[in-house]
């Protein structure tokens, strides 16, 4: 009779472990199956990472370490100059991630385009957007970045669709707050087509050389979600999208790099 006793007890202690334990277990698997995205944003490298929060991130281009620090839902670089950044684009590269006390290692490629060439004088070159020669962030940097903001397309066929490619996906943003997302393909049957309306600016930054960034909410068929545009100083950009019940400080639910900003806003019409 003791020895059932002695068994049952063990059984519960091991089960009861197990229940404490499994989240945390569970946590660091989903970890080993972490995923990352980069692209270059401004004079850095932004990274997102899916799964738990990583306690240490690093990049790493052509065997060279580059460490990453956290900002907002994101992964960050130091700023890195233009020819660095020109080597990055397209480039294959890993990042390695540390989640309690794990590491692992996995594989992405840098979006984005190369930098603006130099503008002055004689260049015969003139910048997309005004560069301020100083970081900014908050309300100065919304002001001095919502005209590129307002009115303007983010898309990955600025020739446009039926012209320079047979699927289009943009972002159109109006001045009075209205927002359409666009998946454009051959059959109208299959595209994409939603609308909403900007409801709150949560954060904004303008980098020395005019690059930006505006975080937002917004209200889409009654659920809010948010946003994050990422513009660099050569018009190249990515969107971050945090769907209904997303939290806007964890990882993404969906992020659309490649895309390039164009001035004046077009809604889902071919």
């Amino acid at each position: 009779m003791l020895r059932k006793i002695i068994i049952a007890f063990v059984s519960i202690s091991a089960l009861v472990l197990g229940l404490v334990a499994g989240p945390a277990a569970a946590d660091t698997d989903r970890a080993l199956a972490a995923k990352a995205s980069a692209v270059t944003a401004g004079s850095r490298v932004v990274v997102t990472i899916s799964g738990p929060k990583p306690s240490k991130a690093a990049l790493v281009v052509s065997g060279k370490r580059y460490p990453l620090k956290r900002k907002g839902p994101v992964w960050r670089t130091k700023s890195l100059s233009a020819a660095v950044l020109n080597r990055f684009a397209g480039a294959k590269a890993t990042v390695k991630v540390t989640v309690r006390g794990k590491k692992k290692t996995v594989k992405t490629t840098i979006s984005g385009t190369t930098t603006t060439p130099p503008t002055g004088p004689g260049t015969g070159t003139t910048p997309l957007f005004a560069a301020p020669g100083v970081d900014k962030e908050g309300d100065p940097a919304y002001q001095a970045v919502k005209e590129y903001f307002l009115n303007s397309t983010l898309t990955d066929c600025p020739a446009g669709w039926g012209v320079g490619c047979s699927v289009e996906q943009r972002y159109g943003i109006f001045g009075d707050g209205t927002q359409w997302y666009c998946r454009l393909t051959p059959n109208s049957g299959s595209d994409i087509r939603s609308v909403g309306t900007i409801t709150q600016i949560l954060y904004a930054a303008q980098k020395a050389d005019g690059a930006w960034r505006v975080d937002y909410a917004m209200n889409s068929y009654g659920d809010t979600v948010y946003y994050s545009v990422n513009v660099a100083a050569s018009g190249s950009a990515a969107v971050l999208y945090w769907g209904p019940g997303v939290n806007p400080g964890g990882p993404a639910s969906d992020q659309t790099s490649g895309l390039t900003w164009m001035r004046g806003a077009k809604d889902c019409s071919y």
